[in-house]
């Protein structure tokens, strides 16, 4: 093979990964190339699959904001004492996040204990926001109570 020329594909940066797939409202599977690992949202709480419509409600809305192969960031990274990665997940072209967005859309509640991690206050305002406008969770008759993660 004399004078063919290869391109290498380079890789990605090392916090950009594929959605592999939507766990629950808050929690996805992504892969670099290698070995897929599980991600939670940082900075937000959904509820979960066994509280019923409502955790369904959070992975659809979750599902329809990020596609399988898509590739996004993630930012602003830790452990949780589980050993599960907390991340907030960016994707491509914008610099609002996949967690915010699924407060701003009442699919969850922003976690009150994650203070250094996220920008407390844009989460504050995008659950004060949808609670005012009645969205996803805040539309229920009963409020987030039956549905508190």
């Amino acid at each position: 093979m004399v004078g063919t020329i290869v391109r290498a594909i380079p890789p990605p940066p090392p916090d950009d990964v594929r959605i592999v797939k939507v766990i629950d409202g808050n929690t996805i599977v992504v892969t670099p190339y290698g070995d897929p690992f599980q991600v939670r949202l940082a900075c937000i709480h959904s509820p979960q699959l066994h509280q019923g419509a409502a955790g369904l409600a959070a992975k659809a809305a979750l599902e329809s904001l990020l596609q399988t192969g898509a590739w996004v960031t993630l930012a602003t990274r830790r452990k949780a004492t589980d050993g599960v990665e907390l991340a907030e997940i960016i994707p491509p072209g914008t610099t609002v996040s996949i967690n915010l967005r699924q407060v701003q859309a009442g699919m969850a509640l922003m976690e009150r204990n994650a203070s250094s991690l996220c920008s407390m206050d844009s989460y504050r305002e995008a659950e004060l926001s949808a609670k005012t406008r009645k969205l996803g969770l805040w539309g229920r008759s009963a409020g987030t109570n039956q549905v508190r993660p």
